[in-house]
């Protein structure tokens, strides 16, 4: 069964980074730790963990700040292989906003259903572009990191780069809410949700 503590960090908006243990482990994996590493890792240390891998949404600078971070604690880094771009380009939004990035290179490139085993347990990627062109959400066992691809009754922004309107909305109808039963969803900014609620009354999909 895994635990999973939310971290809201702070750069020039508010992000919720995620800390996914399995109960009775001591290892962690972290989801989109955006900025503010030194809070992570005090949160890490208070429930006894130690940070293992980075498994990023995608590449805007809010969600992947601190990633360099913990890759140079000896994390292992995975991020989708179409956000890479905004990694090199420069795309990633960080200077729109006066924040000096920490660039970094993934240690894994994922795709559209690669299963990543990580510290007991299993995460599959669903490529879900829309926010970005590289854009995932993970699941595992009842619950869906999200990203910035659904929120509590939203979805994410599509005015970036690589961004797409059409792509985002078929990317929750036809990955998200296909998904049989209800979960959990972690999105990366907002109130935690479920699939069902979201599939009834979210208004934009």
């Amino acid at each position: 069964m895994i635990k999973i503590k939310r971290v809201t960090v702070i750069s020039a908006i508010a992000t919720n980074c995620y800390i996914v243990w399995s109960e009775g482990r001591t290892d962690a994996v972290i989801v989109d730790p955006g900025a503010e590493y030194e809070k992570i890792v005090r949160v890490l240390h208070e429930n006894g963990l130690t940070a293992k891998a980075v498994l990023l949404t995608h590449a805007h600078y809010d969600h992947c700040n601190a990633a360099a971070r913990f890759q140079k604690d000896g994390c292992t880094v995975y991020l989708h292989s179409s956000d890479v771009y905004l990694l090199e380009s420069g795309e990633n939004l960080a200077w729109r906003h006066g924040i000096e990035f920490e660039n970094f290179r993934p240690d894994v490139l994922l795709e559209d259903g690669t299963v990543i085993n990580e510290c007991g347990m299993t995460f599959t990627t669903l490529h879900t572009p829309g926010h970005t062109g590289g854009s995932v959400c993970f699941v595992t066992e009842n619950t869906i990191f999200s990203g910035d691809t659904l929120f509590y009754m939203t979805v994410g922004r599509t005015d970036f780069a690589t961004g797409s309107q059409s792509s985002l909305i078929a990317s929750v109808r036809n990955k998200l809410f296909a998904l049989d039963g209800d979960y959990t969803v972690c999105p990366g900014h907002g109130d935690i949700t479920t699939l069902d609620f979201e599939r009834k009354y979210n208004p934009y999909v």
